[in-house]
């Protein structure tokens, strides 16, 4: 009972544990045509015109850094190049044989999935080692995979979407602040493995010392939309 006493009062020692190193691998599908996009006096919004009359063209093989301040709508230039928006005025045409993958910036509120099921949702065919497997190379711990997605940190979160963006093949990334949340670790696997796929990106991101060394163009958004 003594010897009981004094462990209670002991002070616990907590061993730091390591924080597994994420890997991200894209898998890339066949290469697209020449011509990934091209907007034609596109006109972005929603009641309102957030954009000038846009004409933009993205070839196979870009790597664009969409820059500038928060709200002028970069998502939503993103989202209406993708058909998630109906743009107010013009059009997009999207070129040929295009695999898109698309990381969004939140996760959509209301889910209660959890990391494992978000995986299966997407890779039904994933055996339960595949799904746990593919969460863990993205740096994410046990306890991580079995929470629900929702109470995870913001950075967590980002590393289940793209354990999801990663596992598909494709030739196209739209990618909006992949590195919002991200630690330290992450954002260089991250920069490493973009610098590595042969495919295109348009890339959102307001962190000049991430790009640096892999945009081959940067487009400031500010000189085309209404709301500066």
């Amino acid at each position: 009972m003594s010897r009981q006493k004094k462990l209670d009062k002991m002070e616990v020692i907590e061993l730091a544990r390591e924080k597994p190193k994420p890997e991200f691998h894209f898998m890339e599908a066949r290469t697209a045509g020449k011509y990934i996009f091209e907007t034609n006096d596109l006109v972005i919004g929603y009641e309102e015109p957030l954009s000038k009359p846009l004409n933009l063209v993205m070839e196979r093989g870009d790597k664009i850094v969409l820059r500038g301040a928060n709200g002028i709508g970069k998502t939503t230039l993103l989202k209406s190049i993708l058909g998630l928006i109906p743009s107010l005025e013009g059009s997009v045409e999207l070129g040929d044989y295009l695999h898109i993958g698309y990381f969004e910036q939140e996760m959509a509120p209301g889910n209660t999935t959890t990391c494992i099921e978000e995986i299966w949702k997407e890779f039904p065919s994933y055996t339960q080692y595949q799904v746990r497997s593919a969460l863990a190379k993205c740096g994410l711990t046990t306890k991580h995979i079995e929470s629900q997605v929702r109470v995870l940190s913001g950075g967590e979160q980002a590393k289940v979407r793209l354990c999801k963006l990663i596992n598909r093949e494709t030739n196209v990334l739209l990618l909006d602040e992949p590195t919002n949340h991200l630690d330290a670790d992450a954002k260089e696997e991250l920069k490493r493995a973009l610098k590595e796929y042969k495919g295109s990106i348009l890339l959102i991101c307001h962190e000049p010392e991430f790009y640096e060394g892999l945009a081959t163009k940067v487009w400031d958004c500010k000189e085309w939309s209404l709301r500066i």
